[in-house]
């Protein structure tokens, strides 16, 4: 339901007059470079990965993330991460863009630990800055994102990719930095006095705010004809300082979180005359 909701809500985002980029997981090629300038390039997508099934979970689950993408025509495809959340470019210099973000935090079931709670998914929204020092080839990235609803909190991710495009495959690799504000750390990790009472073996545990992980992320893009492109990639977080040590991670899960995934995109052009 939750997946279905954010791809209706990408598909209205489509109507908007602006450079909107997504989890773009490859940069698609497409036929609409013989389209006119006024017409619009639009890239529709989704992946499928298994990944932790919570923040912190040795356990796995699948997970299928939709992707969006919209550019004018004349306009050239640009590197996307994977792990890019929803983003809507509204300054675009070139080399650097800054624009609002959306994105889904996951939620996970009770009993992770006996008398844990668990937590709702939440929406969460946003802002971006991206930069590339060097063209076409090195991309930094950050995102601010503030969740709603009971998974509140206040996220950071920074990353960076180096990215070669060589004929119809597009190759990128980067580290990843994960900072998390002590309200998101105490939802996903941490144990109130009353989840710590109906357990009885574990003490309470409130982390601060801090770096959550670190990690790494690769992808491999493949064109497969002018309008369809796949996506390989796999990720790897370690977790760090108060998420690594909490009894959610060391009892019950694994500070390292393994992701991989497929994804496909298809571009079609609207506004041909």
């Amino acid at each position: 339901m939750v997946r279905r909701f954010v791809l209706l809500l990408m598909l209205a985002v489509s109507a908007l007059p602006w450079d909107a980029r997504g989890q773009d997981t490859g940069s698609a090629a497409t036929s609409a470079t013989d389209a006119a300038t006024d017409a619009w390039i639009v890239t529709l997508g989704g992946s499928f990965t298994l990944g932790p099934s919570y923040e912190g979970a040795r356990s796995i689950a699948p997970f299928f993330t939709p992707s969006f993408d919209i550019r004018r025509a004349d306009e050239p495809a640009t590197f996307g991460a994977p792990d890019d959340n929803f983003g809507i470019g509204l300054l675009d210099l070139g080399a650097f863009k800054l624009g609002p973000l959306a994105g889904i935090r996951e939620g996970r079931a009770s009993g992770a630990l006996p008398g844990l709670p668990g937590y709702a998914w939440a929406l969460e929204g946003g802002g971006f800055a991206e930069y590339w020092p060097v063209d076409g080839m090195l991309r930094t990235r950050v995102e601010l994102l503030q969740g709603f609803g009971a998974s509140g909190g206040l996220a950071a991710n920074l990353s960076a990719d180096f990215v070669q495009k060589q004929g119809v495959f597009t190759w990128s690799i980067g580290p990843r930095l994960s900072l998390a504000d002590s309200a998101l750390m105490q939802t996903e990790f941490g144990v109130s006095p009353l989840a710590s009472a109906l357990n009885g073996h574990i003490a309470p545990y409130a982390p601060d705010a801090g770096i959550k992980s670190l990690g790494l992320t690769s992808s491999l893009s493949y064109e497969m004809s002018q309008d369809w492109t796949t996506t390989l990639y796999g990720s790897y977080q370690r977790l760090a300082g108060a998420a690594a040590t909490s009894p959610v991670t060391t009892l019950s899960g694994s500070p390292n979180q393994i992701t991989v995934g497929l994804g496909f995109e298809h571009s079609f052009v609207l506004g041909r005359p």
